[in-house]
């Protein structure tokens, strides 16, 4: 996604990552796959309570790799706070390609 970050802010969207973990865990996570905090360009808010999960729909347990983590999802939310598209995934792997979500962005706005 972050390398779609100035296309979804053309589109004026803003980018919004939530994970499940501490801050301590998160920064493990990404120095694993070769980035820092630096690396992302976009905020990266953390919800180890499961909070917004919960909210989403998404607070179910699955396990990824060596711990449990909640499924991924993509949600698109228009400036009234109301939900506009959803993507729960079933597996680790189981995202909308970049482009998909950028498609579902221009689509929005073709349609306001």
């Amino acid at each position: 996604m972050r390398d779609t970050l100035k296309e979804i802010q053309g589109l004026d969207a803003e980018l919004l990552a939530f994970d499940p973990h501490e801050a301590w865990s998160a920064k493990y996570l990404l120095k694993e796959v070769g980035f820092t905090t630096d690396d992302v360009n976009y905020p990266l808010l953390m919800d180890p309570a499961l909070t917004v999960s919960a909210d989403y729909g998404v607070p179910f347990q699955m396990r990824i790799h060596t711990e449990w983590s909640t499924r991924p999802a993509t949600f698109i939310v228009d400036k009234e706070g109301v939900l506009r598209y959803a993507k729960r995934g079933a597996a680790y792997n189981d995202r909308p390609r970049p482009a998909d979500v950028v498609a579902e962005l221009q689509k929005l706005q073709a349609d306001n």
